[in-house]
């Protein structure tokens, strides 16, 4: 993900992505740096993109899309 993927988004909707997605990696044990930070951070970018602006929504459909990636790839 490059800073380009974040013009789109409000300065509202970047803080609310950058605390979902860090809670997100805290709570999984992830690094926001590593390859599964980066695809979370798109992940939420891409989630509020396509309209989606409810926390707890947003964090439920995050962590189910990265339980999928899990699945697709599960040694990383």
């Amino acid at each position: 993900m490059s800073l380009q993927d974040l013009l789109p988004l409000d300065d509202s909707d970047v803080e609310m992505v950058a605390t979902l997605v860090e809670q997100w990696c805290r709570d999984h044990c992830v690094l926001l740096e590593s390859d599964r930070g980066r695809v979370a951070m798109t992940t939420a970018v891409g989630l509020v993109l396509s309209g989606e602006q409810s926390p707890p929504a947003l964090i439920e459909a995050l962590s189910r899309h990265m339980r999928i990636e899990q699945y697709k790839h599960p040694l990383e």
